[in-house]
């Protein structure tokens, strides 16, 4: 009996806890009126906008890293900098195009009156280490140009229908 005790307490709470965000995700989409094939083609579209996304954030990380070479010696290759700069703008904007055209297709799906409780609910989701992912460097914080990191950042209102409005201000 003294064994089962621990074993309770440790199933209980698992038991408790065992829907998933992903199936709290799946219940609001079906309490919008969307079908399985809808419920669906919103996972797919998430999945591809993240994976795209992931790949963006490791170019530009790339391309900085390279940048910051470059930038090592006294006297600077700037044609080399000027373009490792192009194309991180570039690997930037495809990014904007990635989340952009991903709210368009899920407004698409879920309906201009549930986006905005969507995006709320998916923005609740995020927790503090996908916002840092987001947030844009503040300059003067690292590195020789004043920024750490290509991180992602200005996509406030364009973001909002992603979960995401920017960096939370303190």
């Amino acid at each position: 009996m003294k064994r089962l005790i621990p074993l309770v307490f440790l199933v209980l709470p698992m038991a408790l806890f065992a829907q998933s965000p992903r199936d709290h995700e799946t219940n609001m989409l079906k309490k919008f009126g969307l079908n399985e094939s809808q419920i669906n083609q919103v996972f797919d579209i998430q999945t591809r906008t993240r994976a795209t996304v992931r790949q963006d954030v490791v170019q530009i990380r790339l391309l900085h890293a390279q940048m910051e070479k470059a930038l090592l010696p006294a006297s600077p290759n700037m044609q080399d900098v000027n373009g490792y700069i192009s194309q991180i703008a570039q690997t930037r904007g495809d990014m904007m195009k990635a989340f952009v055209g991903a709210r368009v297709q899920l407004r698409q799906i879920i309906g201009e009156d549930n986006f905005p409780l969507y995006s709320r609910f998916i923005r609740q989701g995020f927790g503090m280490e996908h916002r840092r992912f987001f947030e844009m460097r503040r300059p003067g914080a690292q590195g020789m140009m004043g920024d750490d990191g290509p991180t992602p950042g200005g996509y406030g209102t364009m973001m909002g229908g992603m979960g995401y409005d920017g960096p939370e201000e303190n």
